[in-house]
């Protein structure tokens, strides 16, 4: 066998190619396929005895010294990659029973509804057909008392003598008078348009209102799953501090209480909602952390609040959601919402990493950092290094 062939000369990353030249810029030996790539327009130089012991002694003074670090620092990436898919295991099965239960609960809840709307309609049903029974009972009466009256005096009314009837004193005459009155009174039901109206609108018109299709919408909205580039970025932080005060910020977790007389807080991606009046109003400076996901509405967040920061959050800003009293708002790297109001409290508006270039309030003062790489049509735009304004966070 030919010594040459014994030995790996496979390129370590193109391994269908071979090793053919040495990369004196980056001191590597590459192939072909690394010389169009990584290293196209680079210094090359021939694999020779001077060269080729350079990189050995490279090799042998400092490389094989740190390989035995790489492996502790691969076991460890190893281990931080298994504990991490560890929790979106564990977190994935608990979003699985969730989804389950909840809808469990709603199968069971289905069945229940479907019988309270079914026994509704039975009870209208029933009341129709009790005011089709009243109906056609006084109908029928009206008919029998018709026919009666008609079969008796259709063929002998003509000879019928009231007087000697009257005379004869055998109340012959009362009946007949009776059948006179009865008479009277059904001619004028039958002729009475309201009376005939009144009958026919005893009955209740049923109709059914069909919102299954916005009820199957919302089933399906019912879990909103969404994924992160980054898993770590989205958990409640352990320490806030504020840039411009040196201040620390009371984090406000879920369903956490936030002290009277607070002034700075944070509220982290744990939180699921946010009740009004949950927030004192002692609070003037409020930063809303990467990752929250509670879409403000009036009266959420107090008046008080004088500066808001404003992260990557996962809800648009809507009308009414900032406060009146806010003064400054902050948009800090990777807020990418939409705003749909900026009140005229507002007299500063900073700008960190964010792709936002419209803004619904003309009237503001706008201070871009070096972070801020958009273009801006706005009349009144400064640009400010980024002083301490931004809040430290500490996960």
């Amino acid at each position: 066998m030919d010594n040459k062939n014994k030995y790996d000369r496979k390129c370590a990353i193109h391994k269908e190619h071979k090793i053919k030249i040495i990369c004196a810029t980056c001191k590597v030996v590459v192939c072909i396929e690394c010389i169009l790539s990584d290293h196209n327009g680079h210094k090359l130089d021939r694999i020779d005895v001077e060269n080729s012991k350079k990189i050995f002694e490279e090799f042998k003074n400092n490389h094989i010294q740190n390989l035995d670090k790489q492996i502790d620092i691969n076991n460890e990436l190893l281990n931080k990659s298994n504990n991490l898919f560890k929790s979106i295991e564990d977190k994935h099965t608990e979003n699985v029973n969730t989804i389950t239960e909840v809808f469990k609960e709603l199968s069971k809840l289905l069945p229940i509804i479907e019988i309270d709307k079914i026994k509704q309609l039975v009870t209208l049903y029933d009341e129709n057909k009790d005011i089709n029974t009243n109906i056609s009972t006084t109908i029928h009466d009206n008919l029998n008392n018709i026919n009666l009256i008609t079969n008796k005096y259709k063929n002998t009314i003509n000879h019928i003598n009231i007087d000697k009837i009257i005379n004869n004193n055998n109340d012959q005459h009362i009946e007949i008078l009776k059948h006179c009155s009865q008479s009277q009174l059904l001619i004028k039901d039958n002729q009475n348009e309201n009376k005939i109206k009144e009958l026919i609108n005893q009955y209740k018109n049923v109709n059914i209102v069909n919102n299954s299709e916005q009820v199957k919408n919302s089933i399906k909205e019912i879990f909103e799953i969404s994924n992160s580039l980054s898993i770590t970025n989205v958990k409640d932080p352990k320490r806030v501090i504020s840039g411009r005060f040196t201040a620390e910020y009371f984090i406000y977790k879920n369903d956490s209480i936030i002290p009277n007389g607070t002034i700075h807080v944070a509220i982290g991606p744990s939180v699921k909602t946010i009740k009004i009046g949950s927030i004192p109003t002692s609070v003037q400076n409020l930063l809303l952390l990467d990752g929250f996901n509670v879409q403000l509405t009036e009266g959420m967040l107090p008046q008080s609040i004088r500066f808001l920061f404003v992260g990557a959050i996962k809800k648009p800003l809507l009308k009414s959601s900032i406060p009146n009293g806010v003064i400054a708002l902050s948009l800090l790297d990777g807020f990418n919402q939409e705003i749909t109001e900026i009140p005229q409290s507002v007299k500063e508006l900073f700008l960190f990493d964010t792709p936002l270039t419209n803004f619904p309030y003309s009237k503001i003062l706008i201070h871009r950092s070096p972070k801020y790489k958009q273009q801006l049509t706005h009349s009144n735009v400064r640009n400010w290094d980024g002083g301490n304004w931004e809040p430290k966070i500490e996960f």
